[in-house]
């Protein structure tokens, strides 16, 4: 019986013993493995947590206290005469911070091409003229390895542009893209090993190709398109949605900085996979309650944070097919046009309206109206890549590529 007792007694000290160490263990844990992370994220350093860098500003090196700035300024150089380049087409001095000798560093000059052929072919088609180009530059992340420089960078850049008829009116739109980018030391300066990024403009480019021996990418005398929407000047909300409301939430939420006064300005739950935070931010701007549109969630259509701060979000809330099925089969949106771009013409829409991009059976992304420029061209803001009252078609331009146009219904 004592013999009972007594390995009774050792069991409860044991557990006791195992039990307090446990506890002591996770409360030492800083970055438990037992708690499970959200798919949510609400900041750009959460969006790349999982980058193995390091965060600026922990590397001092020997020769070279300053490092961080001057990787900003030569990036900065080389992406201002990139704008340039937009303008006038010369793309000779480019070749000066790319090795095309090397496969990644000739496949990114020869995207950088691609881009300025088919932004300026964009604006002739559109009969614009682009007024000024620029480039704000944000440094998240740096590393440091054996010369090389791997970094992620921000670049915000914001287009000024006017139609050829009517020089006097500016529009503005802006558009942020997310670099990484490879840096080779070579004594003097830096060179361009790769730099890779979602490019805004990728399914627009599919018909050009370069071979490294241009100097200048002329623009071509393509015939002008001419757009005729039947505009909604003062579009009229309803206690069901308000458009005005959902617009000054697509612009305060864009994640573009002159675009909104606050310093937090991104949306405020990210989704952390790309693509799919097109239909999130949609959804958020559409319904929420106390900034946005104020369009009423239900059971097929929710989004909700729980009280331990996880978020629970139905797949008609995050996925872009399912946004749009639901919006059809629930009445809170009209289709008042589907086909290609060529027959888009004399449609009837409104800001906080949505237009939809299609290729084959994939949706490849979701704005919202957020107004019209001084040709009463829709303009657009997404947030799979932040963009800030865009033309609507800029970076559609693929031949197989279909629009929607979703009419909220009040």
């Amino acid at each position: 019986m004592k013999k009972i007792v007594l390995s009774l007694i050792l069991r409860f000290f044991t557990y006791i013993f195992i039990f307090t160490n446990f506890i002591y263990f996770l409360s030492t844990t800083k970055n438990s493995n037992f708690i499970p992370s959200n798919f949510f994220m609400t900041t750009y350093e959460n969006k790349y947590s999982n980058n193995a860098v390091a965060k600026v500003g922990t590397f001092i090196t020997d020769n070279n206290d300053n490092i961080e700035e001057t990787i900003i300024n030569f990036i900065q150089n080389v992406f201002s005469i990139r704008n340039q380049s937009f303008i006038s087409g010369n793309v000779e001095e480019l070749y000066n911070f790319y090795d095309i000798n090397q496969t990644f560093s000739a496949y990114s000059l020869k995207h950088e091409f691609k881009r300025i052929a088919y932004l300026r072919d964009w604006a002739s088609e559109r009969n614009i003229t682009f007024k000024n180009i620029e480039s704000n530059l944000t440094l998240k992340d740096l590393k440091i390895k054996d010369g090389l420089y791997s970094l992620i960078l921000l670049e915000e850049y914001k287009i000024d542009y006017f139609y050829n008829d009517n020089p006097e009116e500016s529009n503005t739109f802006a558009i942020q893209l997310v670099h990484n980018l490879e840096l080779k030391n070579n004594n003097t300066s830096f060179v361009i090993n790769k730099d890779y990024y979602e490019d805004y403009f990728k399914s627009g480019l599919n018909k050009y190709d370069f071979n490294l021996t241009e100097k200048n990418i002329p623009t071509p005398k393509n015939r002008i398109k001419i757009f005729n929407f039947n505009i909604e000047d003062n579009p009229i909300s309803s206690e069901n949605y308000n458009r005005l409301k959902a617009v000054n939430y697509a612009n305060k939420y864009s994640g573009i900085s002159f675009a909104s006064i606050d310093e937090n300005n991104m949306n405020y739950s990210m989704y952390v996979s790309g693509d799919e935070n097109s239909a999130n931010f949609i959804s958020q701007c559409l319904s929420d309650k106390n900034e946005g549109g104020g369009l009423k969630q239900d059971k097929d259509w929710s989004y909700i944070i729980t009280k331990s701060n996880k978020v629970k979000a139905s797949s008609s809330w995050i996925k872009n097919e399912d946004l749009l099925d639901y919006l059809l089969k629930s009445n809170k949106g009209k289709l008042v046009y589907s086909g290609d771009l060529e027959n888009l013409t004399n449609i009837k829409i409104a800001m906080g309206d949505l237009i939809i991009f299609k290729t084959n059976s994939h949706i490849d992304g979701i704005g919202i109206i957020t107004g019209f420029d001084s040709n009463n061209y829709p303009l657009i803001n997404t947030n799979s890549i932040n963009t800030y009252k865009a033309p609507f078609d800029l970076g559609f331009g693929g031949t197989d590529t279909n629009f929607y146009i979703l009419s909220i219904i009040n």
